[in-house]
This record gives structure tokens, C-alpha cells and sequence, in this order.
């Protein structure tokens, strides 16, 4: 299969800096064309790597972007295309065998309808040798899977991959090196997951090397959609397996989405794991709980479940479009958990948040990062060297009028873990979440554990004060006030500022 390299463009973004916990590239256009965050990953030399693909009825292949960090603001530095036939699941990480940095993505041959896996090194300037090592999978119509290729402790890299034509489904493990040595491969047709619906597998633990496998499966016979997990060994055979539950059997009665790639994974160093998850009420059997948003569940080996914590989408939001949906979940060189997960403010506005907790889910702080417009994807994190967060993710432009899709926009925010890293600029991260807006008599606002507040104002347009309140801060009534727009400045106990727009219905 002809596979060309074409350096498109090198793009200088002059775009503001967005300080205080974060810097942030909120937007760059990506064109008339629908795409998927499919990698992202930290350079050799610090700077940050994004991989898109980007997709218009045939595949077009796939987006590099360099995002520099050495200065601010934080640009889109270069910018990189990759031409693939079919999109590919795709690996971007430092090469462990040195300097320099590879990519693997996994592709079908639409000619011969082979899988192959295809290895190849660049540098930090994303200069591609010319040499590239490719790995024939298999020989049959076969995929890649989600999240797609990864890194092992070894420096080898994992991926699953099944055949649509096999039944019942045949999911196959391969170990391979990056010098494309096959180091093994293992098929199991007895795991409950549906075609296209496979992720993982992710490394588990360390030593021994153990890994986990997900996946959605429809049981017709009971009507029910489950979440299947499956702990694997190091040579890929299945040691143990569990059901994610459902509706009643879930925690606080809730009934958790059935779809696998809402579901991030992250094992402790402890033998135990976590889970994160989208979930909804159920309408039907409890019609009096409002409540969405996302839980992260810790379990032990055995799958009894040790604690769960909840981030509620706010306010409550029941068109399933605009759900919270987990990012990720992250381990960072000090020990803590970071999670990152979209929400929503509005019916076309969401939120990136990212939170910081240690090992039994208490919370460190919680950063809200005010971003978001109209669809997203999944979306990518990763924990940076310095302990900060970087997150990834697209937005999704519709012409209503004309029915079609308008274009798509790649955005990067990092969040650092320092509060007082960076001086305060123009903000788009919040300690605090505020809802509703528009709001009719009374505003709610969400702290995170690590700030208090100490004042809230309420402004009009041409700056005059209208209201101050230093008590009960987590509720701030509007009665008293025409409809309209506002400005709410909150006055944190350190110090800090921050004004937000709010409407008065």
C-alpha cells in the first residue's frame, strides 16, 4: 500500500496566554472534515504531541501537531500529516530504547485486506527515518481496537485485534518488540464482547506484567447490556472476570452507560484498581432521582468494590449527548490519581475537568476548565513530567441550516498541579463550578477542597456593584435583580479572583 508523508505546513498560532493553573490552546481549525483525538504523548524534549485523525467519507489519514511549551503562549508549533487509508489505531511515545520518539499505528491494507503494524522512529523536530518496520498481523478483514497500540513496562508494545468474521468472536493478544520481533501472540474465542466493542489491553501491574481487557456485550436472551472486564496474565490468558453492574446493582442505585469506550481503566500499585464511568439515572425505575455525571469506583482483585466517587454533571442534564464522559484516568510520580472527564454546562456547552485525588478517591483539588463547545470526542490525557495534566480533545461544528457538518477544532489545555504556578492572566480554569446559567432566583456553586471562598459580588455590565455576600457561599439568590447579563466576581480566602458571566432569567 502506497503511504506518502507530506509535510503540509508550519503553522505560528498568536493566540493569548491562559494562565493561573493552565495554559491552553482553546481552538485550531482543523477544516471541513470530521476527526478523532487518537494520540498524545510528551516529546523528548518537553513539548507535547497530538495525533488527529481526520476523516470525510474516506479516511484521510492522520494530524500531527506540536505544541510548544519552551515560551508563552503556548502555540501549535508544527504541524505534520500522515496519509493512511483506512485510520489506523495508533502509539506515540518516547522510544524506550533511547533518544527520539516512535509511532505505531495499526492499519488494514484496503487492497489485500491485511492488518499490518507499522514502527517508525522520528525525532523531536518530527524528522521520520526513512526506514520503516512493518509487521504483518494478520490475513483476514481484522481491526484494531481501542484505546489501540500500547507501551508495556518492558518497552514492548501490547495491542488486541479480532476478526468480524469469526463465531463466536476470536480476540487475539500480541507482545511485539519495537524492532518488530513478535514476541507473542494468543487467540481466545470465549470472551463475552460484542464486534468494534474491545478495549485494552492496558497494563495492569508491573511485576509480573498483568493486563486488562474491556468490552461492551448485548445478552439478547435477558435483554441486558454489560460491561465486561478481564484480567490477563502476562502470556494474555484470562485469570479473572467480572461484570460491571447495572442499574440496581450499581452504586447509589444508578444506572451506569453500557458503552465500553466510556470507561477508563488504571491499576495500583497495591493489586488494586480503579474505574471510571459515564453514568445516568434510570427514567424508568427511579423517575425521582436526577442525577448524571461520572463515578470513579476502586475495586480489588476480586472485584468487591472499596469505594466510589461521584462528579455530578451540573446541573442535571438528561439528553445523553451532552453526558459527562471520562477522559482518563492517570497515575503521577508522587503517588495521586489524576482524572479528567468532560461535562456539561448547557444543552452546547461543556466543561474539561480535571481532579486530584490519592489512592482511596479524596480529592485534592478541582480544576474546571470553562472550553467546551458544541460535540466532543473521548478525548486523551496524559501526566506530564512535572506533574502537571495535559488533555486533548475536539470540537465538532454542525451548519444546521445546510445539514452537514461545518468543521471540527482541536483543542489542548494543561492543567498544572502547582495552584500557584502561574500568574494570574486571563483564566479559563476555575477552582469552582457554578450552576444553573441562565439561572432564575439562585446561583449553586461547587468548591474544590483545596480553596475557600471568602466574597462573592454581583456587578451589571458597566462595572457597578450591586450585591456582596460573605456568608453561605455555595448559594448566592438573584431575586432581587432584573433579567439580564451579570458579572460575579469571587474572592477566594488567598486572594485570588475570578469573574464569570451569569444570566438572570
Amino acid at each position: 500500500m502506497k503511504r506518502n508523508l507530506v509535510l503540509l505546513v508550519i503553522i505560528w498560532v498568536t493566540c493569548q496566554v491562559y494562565a493561573q493553573t493552565a495554559d491552553s490552546i482553546p481552538h485550531h481549525n482543523l477544516g471541513p472534515y470530521a476527526a478523532q483525538t487518537s494520540a498524545l504523548m510528551e516529546m523528548t524534549d518537553g513539548s507535547l504531541l497530538g495525533g488527529i485523525g481526520i476523516y470525510q467519507e474516506v479516511t484521510l489519514g492522520e494530524v500531527l501537531h506540536k505544541i510548544s511549551r519552551q515560551e508563552l503562549p503556548m502555540v501549535v508549533f508544527d504541524t505534520l500529516f500522515l496519509h493512511y487509508e483506512l485510520l489506523p489505531w495508533f502509539l506515540a511515545a518516547k522510544d524506550p530504547r533511547g533518544d527520539g520518539n516512535i509511532i505505531a499505528a495499526l492499519y488494514n491494507d484496503t487492497t489485500s485486506m491485511d492488518c499490518f503494524l507499522e514502527i517508525q522512529r522520528f525525532d523531536d523536530s518530527l524528522n521520520f527515518d526513512t526506514a520503516k518496520i512493518i509487521v504483518p498481523i494478520a490475513h483476514s478483514i481484522r481491526t484494531g481496537n481501542y484505546p489501540g497500540p500500547q507501551l508495556d513496562t518492558n518497552g514492548d508494545i501490547v495491542l488486541a485485534y479480532y476478526d468480524y468474521d469469526s463465531s463466536p468472536l476470536e480476540i487475539t493478544f500480541a507482545r511485539i518488540g519495537i524492532d518488530g520481533t513478535v514476541k507473542l501472540q494468543k487467540s481466545n474465542d470465549s470472551l463475552k464482547i460484542d464486534a468494534g466493542r474491545v478495549a485494552g489491553p492496558i497494563v495492569f501491574s508491573e511485576s509480573p506484567p498483568t493486563y486488562f481487557c474491556w468490552g461492551y456485550y448485548y445478552d439478547s436472551p435477558h435483554y441486558q447490556a454489560n460491561v465486561n472486564c478481564y484480567l490477563l496474565d502476562s502470556l494474555f490468558d484470562v485469570t479473572n472476570f467480572y461484570t460491571l453492574p447495572q442499574r440496581s446493582g450499581s452504586p447509589d442505585h444508578v444506572d451506569y452507560t453500557n458503552d465500553a469506550f466510556n470507561t477508563s481503566f488504571l491499576g495500583l500499585e497495591d493489586g488494586r484498581f480503579l474505574v471510571a464511568r459515564a453514568y445516568n439515572r434510570d427514567p424508568y425505575l427511579l423517575p425521582l432521582i436526577e442525577d448524571d455525571g461520572v463515578a470513579v469506583m476502586k475495586y480489588d482483585r476480586d472485584f468487591n468494590l472499596l469505594a466510589c466517587r461521584k462528579f455530578l454533571s451540573e446541573p442535571y442534564y438528561t439528553n445523553s449527548s451532552f453526558g459527562a464522559k471520562a477522559i482518563g484516568l492517570e497515575k503521577s510520580r508522587d503517588g495521586f490519581v489524576y482524572f479528567a472527564y468532560f461535562t456539561h454546562k448547557s444543552s452546547k456547552e461543556s466543561q474539561v475537568c480535571v481532579v486530584k485525588m490519592d489512592n482511596d478517591l479524596n480529592i485534592v483539588w478541582q480544576r474546571h476548565c470553562f472550553d467546551r463547545e458544541e460535540g466532543r470526542d473521548y478525548g486523551k490525557m496524559i501526566v506530564l513530567d512535572d506533574n502537571s495534566v495535559a488533555v486533548m480533545g475536539i470540537n465538532t461544528f454542525y451548519d444546521y441550516g445546510a445539514g452537514c457538518l461545518d468543521h471540527s477544532e482541536a483543542f489542548y489545555v494543561i492543567v498544572h498541579d502547582d495552584y500557584d504556578a502561574l500568574d494570574e492572566q486571563d483564566i479559563i480554569i476555575r477552582p469552582y463550578t457554578f450552576y444553573p446559567n441562565p439561572a432564575q432566583s439562585e446561583l449553586h456553586l461547587s468548591y474544590s477542597p483545596d480553596v475557600q471562598p471568602a466574597r462573592i459580588e454581583l456587578y451589571d455590565l458597566q462595572g457597578r456593584l450591586l450585591q456582596t455576600q460573605t456568608q453561605g457561599l455555595e448559594n448566592i439568590g438573584l431575586e432581587g435583580l432584573a433579567a439580564g447579563q451579570y458579572l460575579m466576581k469571587v474572592t477566594l480566602k488567598d486572594g485570588k479572583t475570578f469573574t464569570d458571566k451569569v444570566v438572570k432569567e
